[in-house]
């Protein structure tokens, strides 16, 4: 058993169960494309004279969670391809559990279109003078859409 090949151990089909795994890595490309400005127009987007720093720090919390799916999506391919098994559990769990961090990782955008949302009510008239601005990403992997607004309660007045 120990000088077989693989192709002898393993049927075909379990050794394509390395592709569970490996279409947690296609749902990583599409996190990072629904992030880029340039591929993705994003409809919504709030001029900010100044970035809070709760905004930095989910931004920098959202992409940690896809770098770990990325790095969960790789780690259970090679291992499915390193050692193929007949139960699909493991490959499955790489799956959702890199699935889990996406749906996190909008999750974090989400939040962070919110504080977006009440920084840039907060400027009022001196939005001409404001540099930085924050794309609202479509959250295609979040259940809540960014466009709902009216879970976001401001202290601040609308400006006219």
């Amino acid at each position: 058993m120990q000088g077989e090949p693989i192709a002898k151990r393993c049927s075909r089909i379990y050794r394509l169960w390395l592709f569970i795994p490996a279409s947690g890595m296609a749902a990583v490309w599409l996190a990072l494309y629904e992030r880029a400005p340039a591929a993705v127009p994003s409809p919504q987007f709030y001029i900010l004279c100044r970035t809070p720093g709760s905004l930095k720090a989910l931004s920098l919390a959202s992409a940690l969670f896809i770098v770990t799916a990325a790095a969960v999506s790789v780690t259970g391919t090679v291992w499915a391809i390193r050692t193929p098994s007949r139960r699909p559990l493991r490959p499955m769990l790489h799956l959702a559990v890199a699935l889990i961090l996406l749906v996190g990782a909008d999750s974090m955008d989400y939040l962070g279109s919110g504080i977006a949302y009440r920084t840039a009510v907060h400027n009022g008239a001196n939005i001409a003078i404001c540099e930085g601005a924050y794309h609202v990403t479509p959250g295609w992997f979040f259940f809540l859409t960014p466009e709902d607004r009216g879970q976001w309660p401001s202290q601040a007045v609308e400006p006219r």
